[in-house]
């Protein structure tokens, strides 16, 4: 089993928010501590925010470390652990909505593509859409 940084390294479609967290200096947390559950965004996610809006979040560490911290949770929550619950706190400390249907979860209404990619120190989730902070003002399609 990898860290949750080595699952994202070794995905072909998660290196765009593995690319974002190394940026906001959040690699060793997510490589050596945990557990942590990850919403990761797909890269296709990202394909959806134009360009130049992409350069600019890149060049914001600050801004980068409270959105990518909006998408770990403390403690590691399976895909059946998030059935039964109604919201999380993220890293940031702000609370995300979990709801379930026979459709599938959502995370803040964003549809979770891919579950339980089980890793050393904790688990990741792909999702189809990046979560936007409500502290932050981001166009997202």
């Amino acid at each position: 089993m990898k860290s949750i940084i080595e699952t994202l390294e070794d995905s072909e479609n998660l290196s765009v928010f593995l690319d974002l967290v190394r940026i906001a200096g959040m690699e060793p947390m997510l490589r050596e501590r945990g557990p942590f559950t990850v919403f990761v965004p797909t890269d296709e996610a990202f394909s959806r925010v134009p360009t130049d809006r992409m350069d600019e979040i890149r060049q914001d560490a600050d801004k980068l470390l409270l959105i990518a911290s909006y998408h770990v949770v403390p403690g590691q929550l399976t895909s059946e652990d998030l059935r039964s619950i109604a919201a999380v706190r993220s890293s940031l400390g702000t609370d995300l909505v979990i709801r379930s249907s026979d459709r599938g979860i959502t995370v803040n209404s964003v549809p979770i593509v891919e579950a339980d990619a089980f890793c050393t120190n904790g688990i990741c989730h792909a999702i189809a859409s990046a979560l936007v902070p409500p502290t932050l003002e981001i166009v997202t399609p």
